[in-house]
């Protein structure tokens, strides 16, 4: 496990480790963790949730969602690249859904470390650019260009703040050095939302292109994209405490090394208000025949009221539809026993094609094994 690199201070510290991992998100967008709701308890707009991170590729992205629909938690969280640790500013709009089922962080292609939640008092923003307004046309016409000496103060750790408006489905932003190159690939045409947009300066390498330009009146960076208008630019610095007390964070589950016939080995939480998941893709079916099992194990979760266990297997992709072909889901009630699907032709056509959806509430899943019956 990574060591976490937090600076020790007082019990009065503000920003705080909500998550200890590892936890690995996979290829295919499979992979995720839910960031519980009690961790957004006292959570204001304007907190800011940073996912430190490494194993990434140059094509690795992440995503925040609402574990209630697994729809992005904002426009601009749908999908984002990967360069190093990313983060989600808090509106007033997330506040009901993060407090109440929290946030998933997932994508493909890197591992999470840990996760830091800060206020938004620990962050001061200092205006260095105020129009006139730009605009940015459906065309990807349109640029701002800023001066050296606007970012002469700018260092690693700080973040380019966009204020933006008149925003449309589809908006981009795109963040260019003084040569009409990216300054970083994760903001080569980044997803707009909301009325702001936020980079970070995460090591020396962008900055390094900015200061190329040189200071004063020199172009040092241009600002790009579609679909917005541009208003001011401004820089955030972080002015508050951390601290590396884990006492309350939450711990990723335990990762294993698959062994041959396993397709999930883990502990994954199904919670009881149907939030959990897990896809498995296509491709470890494709030699199954009739003869072959899946097995599920599991562990049940405290009893809880009006709480029946329950498990249902779907398609991969679509509507979710049951595995078997119903019009309807079908639902498999737990006892604590393994549970265990015997293919026909349909549920062996339906996971050579679009793969399994195991879904349901109340118990913690453990593994998930192709066995062959002779």
């Amino acid at each position: 496990m990574a060591a976490i690199c937090l600076i020790s201070v007082s019990a009065t510290a503000v920003e705080r480790v909500v998550l200890v991992g590892p936890k690995t998100i996979g290829p295919a967008w499979k992979d995720k963790i839910v960031l519980e709701a009690r961790q957004f308890a006292e959570a204001e707009a304007g907190d800011v949730l940073t996912v430190y991170t490494d194993g990434f590729k140059r094509s690795s992205q992440g995503t925040f969602q609402n574990p209630k629909d697994w729809q992005a938690i904002a426009e601009q969280y749908k999908y984002f690249g990967i360069n190093g640790p990313f983060r989600m500013t808090i509106t007033t709009d997330m506040l009901t859904t993060l407090k109440q089922y929290g946030v998933c962080i997932g994508g493909h292609d890197y591992r999470i470390l840990y996760a830091t939640l800060s206020k938004a008092s620990d962050y001061k923003e200092d205006i260095v650019w105020s129009g006139p307004a730009t605009r940015m046309d459906a065309n990807w016409g349109g640029c701002a260009e800023i001066k050296g000496k606007a970012l002469a103060g700018l260092k690693v750790g700080d973040a380019l703040k966009l204020h933006v408006s008149k925003t449309k489905p589809g908006s981009a932003v795109k963040l260019m050095d003084l040569t009409w190159n990216p300054i970083d690939q994760t903001v080569d045409g980044a997803p707009l939302g909301g009325d702001t947009f936020t980079y970070y300066i995460d090591d020396q390498a962008p900055l390094i292109k900015i200061q190329l330009a040189g200071g004063g009146d020199n172009v040092a960076m241009r600002i790009g994209g579609k679909n917005y208008q541009l208003d001011k630019l401004g820089i955030v610095s972080f002015v508050g405490e951390r601290s590396d007390d884990t006492s309350t964070a939450q711990r990723a589950p335990k990762e294993y090394k698959l062994k041959p016939g396993e397709l999930f080995h883990g502990e994954q939480t199904f919670p009881n208000d149907w939030s959990g998941n897990l896809r498995i893709s296509a491709e470890p079916f494709q030699k199954c025949t009739e003869n072959d099992v899946l097995v599920i194990s599991y562990k049940l979760l405290p009893k809880e009221e009006g709480v029946i266990p329950q498990l249902s297997l779907r398609e991969n992709h679509g509507k979710w539809l049951d595995l078997s072909g119903a019009n309807e889901p079908q639902w498999q009630t737990l006892d604590g026993n393994d549970a265990v699907l015997t293919f026909d032709a349909t549920s062996l056509d339906n996971v050579k094609t679009s793969g399994l959806v195991v879904t349901g509430r109340g118990f913690v899943l453990n593994r998930i094994e192709l066995m062959k019956v002779e």
